[in-house]
C-alpha cells in the first residue's frame, strides 16, 4: 500500500514538469547579472585606455625601431636592422650618449650607496619611534605630496638666488647659483632627486618595520642585543624583500631616470647634465617625425639591455640575500 503511494506520488512530479526556479532565486541570479554589467562597463574605460595608450603605444614604438619615414611623400618602409644598427654606434660613439650613460651610472650609484643606507637609518629612527621621529616622518615624506613643478621651482630659486644672497651677506663675496655653476649641478641635481624620494623609500620601509611581530623584537631585547645589532640582524633581513623591490626598480631606473633635469632646465640643459632618462624625453618633445625611428631603436637597445640587467640583478638579490627561515 505505502509503495503504491509512493509510486503515485513521483508520477504526479513528473506530470507536473520540471519545478520552476523561486522568485528569490531569479532576484538573486538578475542582481548578480547587472552587477557584472556594471563591472564591465566600470572596467571597460581603463582596459581602453591602457590597451591604446600602453599596449598600443609600446607595440608601435617598436615598430618603429625597423621602420623609416620620408617626409615627401609621408610613407613609411621597412628598413630591417638598419635603425638598431645606427642606434649602437650612436650610443658607443656619440658624446652626448656617452656622458648620458656614465651620468645615469653616477646617479644609480649615489642613491644606491648613499641614498638606500640613509633611508633605511632614518626608517629606523622612526620605527624605534625615537625622539622627534613623528616630526621627520612628516618632514621626510612632505616632498612627495606637494607638486613636483612647485618643489622644482621653490628649490630652483632656493638653489639659485637664496644661497648665493647668504655667501654673500655671511662672507661678503659672491658665487654662482648651484645650478648654473658646472662644478655643482650635476652634484645639486642628484642631491635634489634623492632629496624627493627619500620620503617615499622611508615611508615603505618603515611600513615593512611596523609589520614586524613584536615578539620577534621583545626576544632579541631579551638577548641583550643592541639597537645596531637588532637592526643589522634582525629588522634588515624581516624587511629584505622590500629593499629588493626598491633596488632592482632602480637598476631599471638607470634608463629611465632624468634627475628632474627637465623640470630646473626645460630642453636646454647642457650636455655634461644628460641622462638616458632626459636625453630620450628632451630629443623625443622636439625631433621631426623622421627621427622617431631612431628613438625607437635607441630605447629598444637600452630595454634589451636593462630587462636581462634586471633579472639578473632580482636573481642574485634572491638567491644571495639573508634567509628568515
Amino acid at each position: 500500500m505505502q509503495e503504491n503511494n509512493t509510486a503515485a506520488a513521483v508520477g504526479a512530479e513528473h506530470a507536473e514538469g520540471p519545478q520552476k526556479p523561486s522568485r528569490k532565486h531569479k532576484g538573486f541570479a538578475t542582481a548578480k547579472k547587472k552587477d557584472l554589467i556594471f563591472y564591465c562597463i566600470l572596467s571597460a574605460f581603463p582596459i581602453a585606455q591602457f590597451a591604446i595608450f600602453y599596449v598600443g603605444v609600446n607595440f608601435n614604438s617598436f615598430l618603429l625601431a625597423f621602420k623609416s619615414y620620408d617626409a615627401v611623400t609621408g610613407v613609411m618602409s621597412w628598413v630591417g636592422f638598419d635603425n638598431i644598427v645606427d642606434a649602437f654606434r650612436a650610443m658607443t660613439t656619440q658624446y652626448e650618449l656617452t656622458v648620458a650613460a656614465k651620468n645615469s651610472i653616477i646617479a644609480y650609484l649615489c642613491g644606491l650607496l648613499v641614498g638606500v643606507p640613509l633611508a633605511l637609518l632614518f626608517s629606523y629612527y622612526i620605527y624605534k619611534k625615537m625622539f622627534l621621529s613623528g616630526f621627520f616622518r612628516v618632514v621626510l615624506f612632505l616632498p612627495s605630496i606637494l607638486s613636483a613643478i612647485a618643489m622644482s621651482v621653490m628649490f630652483y630659486y632656493f638653489a639659485e638666488r637664496a644661497i648665493p644672497g647668504y655667501w654673500e651677506t655671511l662672507f661678503g663675496s659672491q658665487i654662482r647659483g648651484l645650478l648654473s655653476n658646472p662644478d655643482t649641478a650635476f652634484a645639486t641635481l642628484i642631491f635634489y632627486t634623492n632629496w624627493i624620494g627619500f620620503g617615499t623609500s622611508t615611508l615603505m620601509y618603515s611600513g615593512a618595520m611596523n609589520s614586524i611581530s613584536e615578539s620577534v623584537v621583545e626576544a632579541a631585547e631579551l638577548d641583550g642585543a643592541s639597537p645596531l645589532r637588532e637592526f643589522i640582524s634582525v629588522t634588515l633581513p624581516l624587511i629584505y624583500p622590500t629593499i629588493v623591490t626598491f633596488l632592482v626598480v632602480g637598476v631599471a631606473g638607470i634608463f629611465t631616470q632624468q634627475l628632474n633635469i627637465y623640470s630646473m632646465y626645460g630642453t636646454g640643459a647642457e650636455t655634461y647634465l644628460n641622462t638616458f632618462g632626459y636625453y630620450l624625453y628632451r630629443e623625443t618633445s622636439k625631433m621631426h617625425m623622421t627621427d622617431y625611428p631612431f628613438l625607437s631603436s635607441l630605447g629598444l637597445l637600452m630595454t634589451i639591455v636593462a630587462a636581462p640587467l634586471t633579472l639578473i640583478v632580482k636573481y642574485l638579490l634572491e638567491k644571495f640575500g639573508p634567509s628568515v627561515d
